[in-house]
This record gives structure tokens, sequence and C-alpha cells, in this order.
């Protein structure tokens, strides 16, 4: 394989030789046919000596298309010269990986440097070395940009169910544009993620490692609740704490929780999941504990993220966040951070029952809605009581059914309807009103997981920090108000409209005007407008990508650096 030219350079090389009259220029295309010749065999070899295999082989096919498509035989090097400006930009671009979170070292920056300045020392340059050289610099940067602008990690190995799209042929075009135009610095900015929450994150990751080798971090010990206007030798280290993590607490040596630390305190707990009461607690105090290295590790983890997300049309975006127990709703078309609403959510149990994390485009609203109960929750659930109880299903508004249909007719409720309820052959539905578990209302967007958003009478449950209750759908706090948002642009339904399908004797379906965008995600760091917000792992979640990195980490690095192509 190595002895043999690539299709697309045999067609170069019969152009080169025959259809160039002069004896000087067909001397000059021959040099560039062997430059051709070999970069193509490094390029169709099995391995590259500054390359990990992995890597090597990923980006195989968009290195010789790369190539191919340039009218440059090398793109960063010459074979009479080093041009160090092209050269020097490019280890610039690699080396501000940490910057966007991610591992300069996953890149080979210093490795390719080394090189750079070992044949920039040399008084002649071997091809060889000059066409290592040149596509071990393409291969990273490709390497590079793409992890920047699709993620390192394949998002459906961690349950993130988001089409990557990762496709690094894309870049080509842009890369050789910017070469053309001399503008290579402008690569990450043209790839990068364009939410403005990752430009929050970016910045605040800066600013957190700025203050992480600052921190000289204080332990404090849970000796007993705090309240407003109480005195306590533990505000003082607090004051202090809160000093180090970069937030700014006066009256340092007073001991008094005074209203000014107290309004500070509110803002942290919000800003850490945590219910803002302004009593400092266990909870408040593990959060103060944690290291700043802790939290940039979530901002880290946070970017990879969002470099997941599938892209949406400008316009409504609805997007839920598990571990923040957090709705908002975004206007994309005018590309403002501010959400136009937001409310809390209640989302699938942390052990059995988790939210899945996927995109889909919401059609209709189902206001008064029948809730369909899934099977496993009437076998674990409903036929036990049922069992203690033979009144339980006509207390609880429910009733028997073949289908799921909203014009199914009601059955008689039975010994031999027991029965086939409990073997499958039957439905159970709860009828709309005052106690379903639906609430008034639910918001449809066809999906895998039979998952959807809806209303709930049990309020109460809102009010608790910790809102993981479900089965798997999200509770929203403010119904009428999502349905008054998303119907605005259909007049007929108006609020008192609105509200009176929220109390109907059968389901009634509202088509949206235009699809809308709902992405439910996983983060626990989150910048909601100037500000970064922390979050438990509820999931597990962060664990589990944070192996998956270094894994992913540890399997690109290059082992064979004596390799020489034959």
């Amino acid at each position: 394989m190595n002895c043999l030219l690539h299709k697309k350079h045999l067609i170069f090389l019969f152009i080169s030789l025959f259809c160039l009259p002069s004896f000087a220029a067909s001397t000059v295309k021959i040099e560039n046919v062997k430059i051709d010749q070999i970069i193509s065999q490094i390029i169709n070899a099995d391995n590259h000596p500054y390359i990990n295999a992995r890597v090597f082989s990923a980006y195989k096919q968009t290195t010789d298309d790369l190539y191919f498509l340039s009218p440059q035989h090398l793109l960063w090097l010459d074979k009479n010269k080093i041009d160090e400006e092209k050269v020097t930009a490019v280890f610039k671009l690699l080396s501000s990986a940490k910057l966007n979170g991610l591992n300069e070292g996953h890149y080979n920056a210093s490795l390719l440097l080394a090189k750079f300045n070992e044949l920039n020392q040399q008084q002649e340059y071997d091809i060889k070395d000059i066409a290592l050289l040149d596509t071990a610099i393409s291969i990273n940067l490709l390497h590079f940009l793409s992890d920047l602008q699709f993620g390192r990690i394949d998002p459906k190995t961690l349950k993130f169910h988001f089409e990557s799209g990762k496709y690094s042929g894309n870049l080509i075009p842009l890369i050789l544009n910017t070469l053309d135009q001399q503008q290579i610095d402008t690569l990450v900015e043209a790839v990068e993620p364009k939410f403005p929450a990752y430009q929050t994150l970016k910045k605040a990751l800066s600013s957190y490692r700025q203050k992480d080798s600052k921190q000289a971090h204080i332990k404090l010990s849970y000796l007993s609740s705090i309240r407003p206007d109480e005195s306590s030798e533990q505000i003082i280290e607090i004051r202090q704490q809160l000093n180090l993590l970069g937030i700014e607490s006066d009256k340092q040596e007073s001991n008094l929780y005074d209203d000014t630390l107290v309004n500070i305190i509110k803002d942290f707990q919000l800003r850490h999941g945590l219910e803002d009461d302004g009593i400092i607690g266990k909870n408040t105090l593990k959060a103060l504990n944690t290291p700043l290295s802790e939290r940039i590790d979530q901002i880290e983890l946070a970017l990879e993220r969002l470099r997941w997300l599938p892209e949406t049309k400008p316009g409504t975006l609805v997007i839920i966040n598990i571990p923040a127990y957090r709705l908002w709703v975004y206007d994309t078309s005018n590309n403002t951070p501010s959400p136009q609403l937001t409310m809390k959510v209640i989302v699938g149990k942390s052990v059995k029952h988790q939210s899945p994390v996927f995109s889909a485009d919401m059609y209709y609203l189902e206001f008064s809605p029948y809730w369909n109960i899934p099977k496993s929750i009437t076998v674990k659930e409903i036929l036990p009581k049922l069992a203690e109880n033979p009144l339980y299903l006509e207390q609880q508004n429910m009733e028997l059914v073949a289908g799921f249909h909203n014009n199914e007719q009601a059955l008689a409720f039975t010994e031999e309807s027991v029965t086939e309820l409990e073997n499958g052959e039957l439905k159970l539905r709860q009828r709309p009103g005052k106690g379903n578990s639906l609430g008034k209302v639910k918001f449809i967007f066809p999906n895998n997981y039979n998952v959807y958003l809806h209303d709930t009478p049990a309020k109460r449950l809102f009010n608790k920090p910790k809102r993981d209750f479900s089965h798997g759908c999200i509770r929203v706090e403010k119904p009428t108000e999502l349905a008054s948002f998303l119907l605005n642009s259909k007049p007929k339904w108006n609020q008192k409209k609105i509200n009176s399908a929220m109390h109907l004797q059968q389901p009634k379906k509202v088509g949206l005007k235009n699809p809308v965008p709902v992405v439910i995600f996983y983060s626990t760091a989150l910048a909601i407008e100037d500000k970064i917000y922390f979050y438990d792992d509820i999931y597990d979640y962060d664990k589990q990508l944070k192996l998956a990195l270094l894994n992913h980490h540890n399997s690109s690095q290059p082992k064979n650096l004596a390799l020489i192509i034959q």
C-alpha cells in the first residue's frame, strides 16, 4: 500500500508530466510530485511516528482530502525554508486548548514544537522529515478543531441521546480559507459553540483557575446551624472562605451574621442549587468547603457537553437542566442570553427512574389529558393497592380500557377484567379532572422514551430543593404560563380560553404554529446570563464523563516515536 500512489496523485502526475511544456517547469513539478508521493505514502501507512494510532486512523481520510484539495503541496512547511509564521500560529492555537477546557497534551503541541525546532536548526532538510511534520501538524489541528466543535466523546456512549454530527471533513474548507487569508488565529472562534452560555463558562474557567492558584483552602466544620442576626466564631472563618472563593465580604473581623452577609450567603446558596433561606447549615458548609479545583472540573465537563448539543433553528427553545431542576424558555432569534420564562421542574428519581437526556421537537399541547398509566406502574404500584382496596380505581378516578386512544370506551370493572389487566390484555388510565397525575395540561414532543412535560397536582413538591420524584417525565411548576407562551402566536388562544381548556371532561389537543425544540440536558455547571451556577451530580454522570475523558486521553498518546516510514 505504501508503494502505491493514491489515484488523486496519479491524476496530478499525469497532468504534471504531459501537459506542461518547459523542462524547468517539469523539473519543479517532478519535485512536487515526489513530495505528493511521500505525503501519500505517509497518509496511507498504518502508523505515523508522531501520532497515536487511533487518532491517525480517525483523521487519515480527512487529511488525505485536505492535501488533495489544497493548492499547496505542503501546508505548513516548505521544502526549502521553514515558514515560522504559519507554524507558530498553529502551535499557538493548539496551546490554547486549556482555555477551552481541553488538554493541550492531547494534541502533541510540545512534541511537534520539538520536531519543528530540530528541523529549524538543520542546514539541509530531508523531504521525508518535512512531510512527516507537515502531516502531523495537519492531523493534530484537525483533531483539535474537531474536539472543539463536536466534543471528544460520543454522547450516546454516556446516555446523552444526541446525534453527534461529527464530520471532520467540514473543517477542510475552513482551514484552507484561513490559510489563504493568513488568519489561522480565527479558527477557534469559527468552530467553538456559539451559545452565549459557552462563552460565559469559558471566561469563568480562566477566572476560577486564577482563584485556584491563590486558594489556601479552609475546612469548615459543622458545629450547628447559624441563623441571621446570630453571632458565631465561625462567621469570621466563613467570611475568609468567601474571600478565598472570590466573593467579597466586608467586616472581616466581625462574628455577627448581619444582613449584608445574609444576602451574600443567600446568593451563594442560590448559585449552588441550595434553598436560599440564609441559614448556614450542613449543605451550605459543604458547598463552601468544595475546592475550586472541583468547580473547575465541573466547568470543563459543562463545556464538553455544550459541544454535544444539536443546532436549533432561530426561534423558541425550551431547555431543561436535570441537576438544576429547572426549565428555561429562550428566544434564540435575537441571540439574547436572558430567558423569556423560567420555572422549577421535577425530574426522574436518581436511582430507578432517571429522566433521559435527549432533544426533540414539541408539536402540540394536550389540555385536560388522560394519564395513560405505564404497565410498570400498573403492576408494581397500582395492582397491590387494588388488592388491598377494591374501590381504589374509583377513588383515584381511574378506568379500564382496551387501548390508549382518547376515544376508547371505559370497560366494566370485574374480576375477569382485573385478571386481563394483570395479564397486560387491558390498560389503565386516569380521567381528566382534579387529582389527575398529569394535572391540567401536558406538552408533547414525540420521542422513543415516552417522556413529556406536564402539570401536577402535587404543587408542594416544588418547595423542596432536591426534586427528583417522577418516573421519568418532567413536571413543570408554571404550566399555565408555559402554555400561554407557547400559544402566543395563536391569537385565539388567549388566557381565558386556555383556562377553560384546562377544565374539560375530555382531552383537547392544540397544535403549535411551529415546532419548538426541547432539549433535556444534564450539566452540573451552568451559565445563566453572567453568573455561574453549580449543582449536585444527582445521576453520577460527571463521574462517568471524567472516566471516559481520562480513558480517551490515555488512548490518544503517541507511543512509538522511532517508527520510520519506509
